[in-house]
């Protein structure tokens, strides 16, 4: 793209330059950033505060070893205990589980055997009576 030429007695729109009395440079420097290793170069970036190291912030890091070896047990402790009422408590469903079981086998092998008293027991009529048809007597 060729450059256009600038002739002095050309009229210039007023709004479109900047009058001469306006200062494109600043009447006093920008304060000077302090040099960190982790930010860029570039001004409109904020410097980064500085990371935090864990060894000195709230939490293990301030207990003692014997401190926090108690806590250990503790928990240990609580959980142990919780696991425990855990098991109790579905051995006792178990335990129900099995009974109720074992109580409905009970009722149906009861009422098999009645049905199967009761089919014997017609079967035995049933030839008594084919019995008591041979004999001419007794005609059904």
């Amino acid at each position: 793209m060729v450059p256009l030429p600038v002739w002095e007695d050309r009229p210039v729109d007023s709004w479109k330059t900047v009058p001469s009395n306006v200062a494109t440079s600043p009447t006093e420097p920008l304060p000077a950033q302090p040099f960190i290793k982790n930010v860029s170069g570039k001004a409109w970036k904020q410097p980064r505060p500085q990371a935090t190291v864990r060894s000195q912030g709230k939490g293990a890091g301030n207990k003692r070893w014997s401190e926090r070896l108690e806590e250990r047990k503790k928990m240990d402790a609580v959980k142990r205990l919780a696991k425990e009422m855990q098991d109790e408590k579905k051995a006792e469903i178990k335990r129900k589980r099995t009974i109720t079981k074992e109580r409905q086998d009970k009722a149906k092998e009861k009422l098999r055997l009645e049905e199967m008293a009761k089919r014997m027991s017609a079967k035995k009529l049933q030839r008594m009576q084919k019995r008591l048809g041979r004999t001419k007597k007794v005609n059904h």
